[in-house]
């Protein structure tokens, strides 16, 4: 008989599998052969561990990785239909819809992100932090844009080492002149290809600091209003996996909706070196 540590490992193992090929042809019998155990015993110690069945994690994982979909790229329905494992658009648009109480089109219409129906990863292991809601005044930013794209899904694995790179940088210069930095993290569809998103990185100081900054900086607003706040520490390698977690799990928990507007990642730069970070995130919300 497995221990409860190997049943934690095992699971873990058997999800981070399951994650990786939430685009592929997923079923039953696949995730078995994988696992090395029956279909039964496979089965059994999911739901033993998690709380819930192998198919309904699998299936509302696809859903909420297709609702982002929608929201940061511009892939036709039937694309990401396919893209998530549904024969056809039309079982796509049923499924979605019975989830999330609206079809697919007019989730993508909408300006808000809404996440209260999003599923998170499961993880056995993981160690929760509080978020919280609160009301925040306007802020005034000024700093440098750092653009880029990639296809959709492979931001928070594969570009995290830009994101660090970038964040070193500025955490080096901007800790020789203020006690506070600001990154701040934008994402929408991208303009080369359909299955493209966009990735917008804000480095910024407040506008009093603004004399220490090369010239050519771009100024922002930040609107007053609610937010959902995060402290976190970690290196800068683990903000993109970090800012996953914000989404699937802390905001779907508070039982909002992502507002138009900046993530934003206030660093203490007292206490925070290029190899490990202090702040807290600060991401636009409204209330269902």
């Amino acid at each position: 008989m497995l221990s409860l540590n190997l049943k934690k490992q095992y699971i873990n193992d058997l999800v981070d599998w399951i994650e990786a090929n939430l685009t592929d042809e997923l079923n039953i019998d696949l995730i078995t052969l994988k696992s090395g155990y029956s279909k039964w015993h496979m089965q059994r110690m999911f739901k033993e561990m998690t709380g819930q069945t192998l198919a309904s994690y699998t299936r509302k994982r696809r859903l909420t990785m297709s609702a982002m979909a929608l929201k940061l790229t511009s892939m036709p329905l039937i694309d990401i239909a396919v893209r998530f494992g549904f024969d056809n658009q039309q079982n796509f648009t049923r499924v979605f819809k019975s989830h999330f109480s609206m079809t697919p089109g007019a989730y993508r219409r909408i300006p808000e992100m809404l996440m209260k129906d999003f599923h998170s990863r499961i993880s056995t292991q993981r160690s929760w932090v509080n978020a919280r809601l609160a009301e925040k005044p306007e802020l005034r930013l000024c700093g440098e844009v750092i653009e880029w794209e990639c296809r959709f899904g492979e931001y928070i694995d594969h570009h995290n080492q830009v994101v660090a790179q970038h964040t070193r940088d500025f955490v080096r210069f901007a800790g020789q002149h203020v006690s506070r930095g600001w990154l701040g993290f934008q994402f929408s569809p991208g303009v080369n290809s359909a299955d493209q998103q966009h990735i917008s990185l804000f480095q910024a100081l407040e506008s009093q600091y603004a004399d220490v900054l090369p010239r050519n900086v771009q100024n922002w607003t930040g609107e007053s209003g609610l937010y959902a706040e995060i402290d976190w520490h970690g290196a800068p390698e683990e903000i993109n996996a970090f800012t996953a977690e914000i989404y699937y799990n802390h905001l779907p928990a508070l039982g909002v909706a992502r507002r138009a507007g900046k993530d934003l990642l206030k660093l203490d730069l007292k206490y925070s070196t290029p190899d490990l970070l202090q702040g807290t995130f600060y991401i636009p919300v409204s209330t269902c």
